[in-house]
């Protein structure tokens, strides 16, 4: 056998990603406010791109996180301070004094407040206590080793031992930690946080004691019987024990945190109008683009060969974003539109009326790949009469029905979650039951299936919310 090189042609087929093409399949993902950010970077680092019709642009929608808030009005007064900077300021010293701006720019101080954190508050209690140097430094690594839920699940003799600490005073720091506001914070889990609040809040209550630290897990799963037994109490009592722990926290972190509030800008406003559905896109907020005409000039005029391809790369670039927010807010429409023609009940009727739909069906209808209608339909949202949901949630499999056809899982939550809401609390629905009042209704389901879908929607058996009925009574 001879060996030997050769030249030979061989044709192939690849698939060359390009960044304009990954760019264009990015934008497809991105929320409304993401793309504002995307489009406020690409001006900021693209000097092709041109921002038009500032004086006419609407105003953005007046839902936002916190962060957003107070992002924008930073960008509003860095705008409102930097256009005059010149004519205000110079190497000297200031020409002449802004008193409007000035007053913005305290207005703009005094408005954004600052929320101490937990480890703050923490720290600010260790500090009135008669703490020697090294067991504050003690107090200040455990706490700043506490999780966000509030709880400080590391190994004490590792701890000791990796920071020289003796591990006695560690667990005295440790101690005093735990009766801190809040209180039970840095404990191991639920169960010993429920501990020290329930030695702190009710140091007589020796039963409570007991029973959280011996049979916290039988409690969850309201095992009254075992309980009383082995506290050698009532059913009634441990009742009233019960009632008690509701008092608690389990999770003490949450007592000083304040709950994070997200707002929802819906990408999609869809509005019925003498019988027809109108899709508004809701981006006429966003910046209009344009490409710079002095930069597109200097294209023809004769450069330095890498002047020129930085140009034209950048010019390439400008004109691919453009075309693609175009390309992405026609999909949008399309896909939105086809999505009330499957869903066309649900618009009209509400939730109870939604059918199951799947990708391909809505890929199949617009000659789009599922992959595309995954993108367009993530991280978006739709505004309709029955409130605003997400783009995926019109997605879902179906449940046979009694008439050969199928119903969507998401109707048979909504009608298991009314169904649950509306029931005695005394005399709570079984699995059975909901079965039973689903073939009337003309839908045929398991009992498994009731279990499943109620697990789903995190509602507890008919026992135990008789039992929490109970409790609250």
């Amino acid at each position: 056998m001879k060996l030997g090189n050769s030249l030979s042609q061989r044709q192939t087929q690849r698939l060359v990603m390009t960044h304009d093409l990954r760019q264009s399949i990015e934008l497809l993902s991105l929320s409304t406010l993401e793309l504002s950010d995307k489009i406020q970077n690409e001006l900021m680092e693209n000097p092709m791109l041109d921002e038009i019709g500032l004086d006419e642009k609407p105003k953005m929608p007046e839902l936002f996180s916190y962060e957003e808030v107070k992002r924008i009005e930073k960008l509003n007064h860095e705008k409102s301070t930097d256009v005059n900077w010149q004519e205000t300021y110079s190497i000297e010293g200031p020409r002449t004094y802004n008193q409007e701006a000035s007053d913005r720019n305290q207005k703009y101080i005094e408005s954004t407040t600052r929320v101490e954190s937990l480890e703050e508050h923490l720290l600010g209690q260790l500090r009135l206590m008669r703490l020697t140097n090294s067991e504050f430094e003690m107090g200040e690594v455990l706490i700043s080793m506490i999780d966000e839920k509030g709880f400080l699940d590391h190994d004490l003799n590792e701890i000791a031992k990796e920071m020289n600490y003796s591990e006695v005073k560690l667990r005295k720091v440790l101690k005093l930690i735990n009766e801190l506001d809040p209180i039970g914070i840095g404990a191991r889990d639920i169960q010993e946080t429920l501990l020290i609040q329930a030695r702190i809040l009710f140091p007589d209550n020796i039963l409570l004691h007991k029973l959280i630290d011996e049979f916290l897990n039988d409690l969850e799963k309201i095992d009254y019987k075992k309980i009383a037994k082995n506290l050698r109490i009532t059913e009634d009592e441990v009742s009233q024990l019960a009632r008690f722990i509701k008092k608690l926290e389990p999770y003490p972190a949450t007592l000083y945190q304040g709950k994070k509030t997200d707002y929802v800008v819906p990408d999609v406003v869809v509005k019925e109008i003498g019988g027809e559905f109108n899709i508004f896109i809701n981006d006429e907020w966003l910046p209009k683009l344009a490409i710079q005409d002095e930069y597109k000039e200097l294209l023809n005029t004769k450069l330095p060969a890498a002047d020129k391809e930085y140009f034209q790369t950048k010019f390439s670039s400008a004109q691919w974003l453009i075309r693609s927010i175009q390309q992405r807010r026609q999909t949008l429409q399309r896909v939105v539109s086809s999505i009330i023609d499957f869903q066309v009940d649900f618009f009209r009727g509400g939730i109870t009326n939604i059918k199951p739909l799947t990708l391909k069906e809505i890929a199949e209808k617009l000659g789009l790949h599922e992959s595309t209608i995954s993108r367009i339909t993530t991280n978006k949202y739709i505004q309709t009469t029955w409130g605003i949901f997400e783009l995926k949630w019109f997605f879902s499999s179906g449940v046979k029905s009694m008439e050969g056809g199928k119903e969507s899982s998401k109707k048979i939550h909504e009608i298991i979650r009314n169904l649950v809401k509306a029931e005695d609390d005394t005399n709570p629905l079984s699995d059975q039951d909901i079965v039973e009042i689903m073939e009337k209704k003309g839908i045929e389901i398991a009992r498994r299936t009731v279990a499943k879908y109620r697990k789903v929607l995190k509602i507890l058996p008919s026992n135990q919310r008789k039992r929490i009925s109970s409790l609250k009574g």
